[in-house]
């Protein structure tokens, strides 16, 4: 099977989700040699990420919640014609359509829907917000499964977007 993980917050720089990634595809480069991965990085941390054979890094310099991240990234995606693709965040490009998997680590973003915590001016935020919304609705109904680290965030999705619970694995990180 080829797998293609989004590592571009791979490292503690990108805080939690960083420390995730990183994590995730360290602990599967020990123990999957059977599948081939293809690894999306930065280039900032592109060099110092050591992988084994079976794991092909691939310089992916897009953005996070950018128009480039959006717009490339999945041509990239599909360049690999990956069987599986694992977002480790839910920011998954609206216009990637291959099967996928999505960690959704929490929904801070949807209690806290005023502009207190933002350094933009409130109508961009507003703008911002929305493509957040079109975003995490893609990554929720468009995934094939959905990681959480917790029950609580797992009912929380069940019960803010009326799916399955099935379609849900609690994976504690």
């Amino acid at each position: 099977m080829r797998i293609l993980i989004d590592a571009r917050l791979y490292g503690p720089k990108n805080t939690g989700n960083g420390r995730y990634t990183k994590e995730l595809v360290e602990n599967l480069a020990k123990i999957d040699s059977r599948n081939d991965y293809i690894i999306l990085l930065r280039k900032n941390n592109f060099n110092e990420v050591k992988l084994p054979d079976n794991f092909k890094k691939v310089l992916a310099d897009f953005k996070h919640y950018s128009f480039e991240e959006q717009f490339k990234l999945p041509f990239l995606i599909n360049k690999f014609k990956p069987n599986l693709v694992h977002f480790p965040h839910f920011n998954v490009p609206i216009l990637y359509f291959g099967k996928f998997v999505v960690t959704i680590h929490d929904l801070i973003m949807h209690k806290f829907t005023g502009g207190e915590a933002t350094t933009r001016k409130f109508p961009v935020y507003q703008v911002w917000r929305l493509g957040y919304y079109v975003t995490f609705i893609k990554s929720v109904f468009g995934s094939i499964k959905i990681i959480v680290p917790s029950k609580t965030v797992k009912n929380e999705i069940v019960d803010y977007y009326d799916i399955d619970p099935k379609k849900i694995e609690v994976t504690y990180e």
